[in-house]
């Protein structure tokens, strides 16, 4: 604690992954991408059962890969934003299920790619995540690895949830991708203490 980072508007922070670096200004934060540790097709078995629990037209798939960065990640990418957010996913999954999807907006759309990520929790219940920063990583690095996008592009999660997230993706001149955005507090609350009395 009370550390200074070495380098101005950088800090490094230790995760599940390893270190990571951390950019920050007066209005966002953005941390650098971490290498994938798998980046690879799914098997056909494994396509089959995220395209099931995805709930997706299998029409509208593009590619399903591994975009492994710590979470497990399977990517869906779709035709689409619009296939993205038609998804209906399961209500139940095995623990360990990380999947997501992907898919482009038109051209001339807020939003770049839209995005949606869901995971199994302790109950097995598949749960859709507002806005996640591993996935978006996840994502980023394929799409510019893959030449699918250049420079920078403006990712969205959350609209099905009831959330707005905008996600920054940026590849700077050495190639490093950075994944950021702006945190906004929309309320705060606390616990109420109440008085007891017996009787």
């Amino acid at each position: 604690m009370g550390g200074k980072p070495k380098a101005k508007g950088v800090a490094v922070q230790e995760c599940g992954i390893g270190l990571v670096d951390v950019r920050f200004d007066e209005d966002q934060l953005a941390f650098k991408a971490p290498a994938l540790i798998k980046h690879e097709p799914l098997t056909e078995t494994e396509r089959a059962v995220a395209v099931q629990l995805c709930g997706i037209d299998e029409d509208a798939l593009v590619e399903a890969v591994h975009i492994e960065n710590g979470p497990r990640w399977q990517l869906l990418r779709l035709r689409s934003a619009a296939d993205v957010l038609a998804a209906k996913p399961a209500s139940s999954a095995p623990l360990g299920t990380d999947l997501g999807l992907a898919g482009p907006h038109p051209s001339n759309a807020r939003r770049d790619w839209e995005l949606r990520a869901f995971f199994a929790d302790t109950h097995k219940r598949f749960v859709e995540d507002p806005v996640t920063g591993s996935f978006n990583a996840g994502v980023a690095m394929h799409l510019f690895g893959e030449g699918l996008v250049e420079g920078s592009f403006v990712a969205g999660q959350g609209q099905v949830v009831g959330a707005d997230g905008l996600i920054a993706c940026e590849q700077d001149p050495s190639g490093a991708i950075w994944i950021g955005g702006t945190c906004r507090m929309i309320s705060n609350g606390g616990v109420l203490e109440m008085p007891f009395s017996g009787g």
